[in-house]
C-alpha cells in the first residue's frame, strides 16, 4: 500500500520486531500436500516471507510498494521478490502455499481469489491472516485508545473497521474444497519507542499525519509514549486471525 511505501523506513524497523507465531506456519505447512514452493502476496519488507523458508524449498514475495521490495531484497537476498500488484502478478509456477499477511483486505480480494486456481497446485493452501487493532497493555493503553478515538478513527479505512467477509469470499470463489477460520494467540513485547513506531507506520496514522497532524506529530507522539511508559517492555496483543482455503 502506498501509505506504507512513503514511510518504509519506520515500517521496516518495527515490523521486523512483530513476529508471527511459529504455530501458524507449522499449521499451514502441514496442511499442504507438498512443500516445494510458497508465495507471499502483499509481502511488504519480507518479514512474513522469510518465515516460509523453513518449510518450503522455493519462496517468493510480491508487493506493489517498490521501496518495500527493495527493503525485502536487502533483508533477505536468498529469496525472490518482485514489485507488482497482486491482481496483476504473473506467476511462473504453481505453489503449494500462498499467504497474505495483514495485506489481503487492501487488494481486490475477489480478483485475487479468482487467480488462485491458476496459482495453486491441487491440494494447495491459501491463507490470508491478520491482526485486528492491537491491544496495548499497561499505562499506554488509555493513551493509545484516546489517540484512536480523537485523532485516528476517522482515518481508518472501512476495510479495517467493517466485518471481514474473507471467509465467505473464499467459500464463494469456487476454487477451494474447504475453508475455515483460525485464531492464534500472539502477544509480543516491544519497547515503548517500538510501540510508537508501529502505530506511526499504520495506514490510519500516516493518513492522520498527511491530512491533519503534520510531520511534527512523529516526534510529539514518540515523546508522549516514552514519557507515559518508561519501562523496557510493553506487552501488545497481536492475536492472528487466519482465513484458510484448501484447494
Amino acid at each position: 500500500m502506498k501509505q506504507f511505501d512513503l514511510h518504509a523506513e519506520a515500517y521496516n524497523i518495527v515490523r521486523g520486531k512483530i513476529a508471527y507465531p511459529e504455530k501458524l506456519f507449522q499449521t499451514l505447512s502441514a496442511a499442504c500436500s507438498g512443500q516445494e514452493a510458497a508465495l507471499d502476496i502483499g509481502c511488504g519488507n519480507g518479514v512474513s516471507t522469510i518465515r516460509l523458508a523453513d518449510y518450503f524449498s522455493h519462496v517468493e514475495g510480491v508487493d506493489l510498494g517498490e521501496n518495500l521490495i527493495e527493503k525485502a531484497k536487502a533483508n533477505y537476498p536468498a529469496l525472490r521478490f518482485s514489485a507488482s500488484p497482486a491482481e496483476q502478478f504473473q506467476a511462473e509456477r504453481r505453489y503449494d502455499l500462498i499467504t497474505s499477511a495483514t495485506s489481503f483486505y487492501w487488494m481486490d480480494r475477489q480478483a485475487v481469489l479468482g487467480k488462485m486456481g491458476q496459482w495453486l497446485k491441487d491440494g494447495g493452501v491459501f491463507c490470508a491472516y491478520k491482526y485486528d487493532f492491537p491491544v496495548v497493555y499497561g499505562p499506554l493503553r488509555n493513551f493509545i485508545e484516546r489517540e484512536l478515538v480523537t485523532k485516528w478513527a476517522k482515518h481508518r479505512d472501512d476495510r479495517l473497521v467493517n466485518y471481514d467477509n474473507t471467509l465467505e469470499l473464499i467459500q464463494a470463489s469456487g476454487v477451494f474444497s474447504s475453508a475455515e477460520r483460525h485464531v492464534v494467540s500472539n502477544i509480543i513485547e516491544l519497547s515503548p519507542r517500538e510501540v510508537a513506531l508501529f502505530f506511526l507506520s499504520t495506514s490510519y496514522v500516516t493518513r492522520y499525519m498527511d491530512q491533519e497532524g503534520g510531520a511534527g506529530y512523529v516526534d510529539a507522539f514518540i515523546r508522549a509514549v516514552e514519557e507515559i511508559d518508561r519501562g523496557d517492555a510493553v506487552k501488545v496483543n497481536f492475536d492472528i486471525h487466519a482465513f484458510i482455503g484448501r484447494r
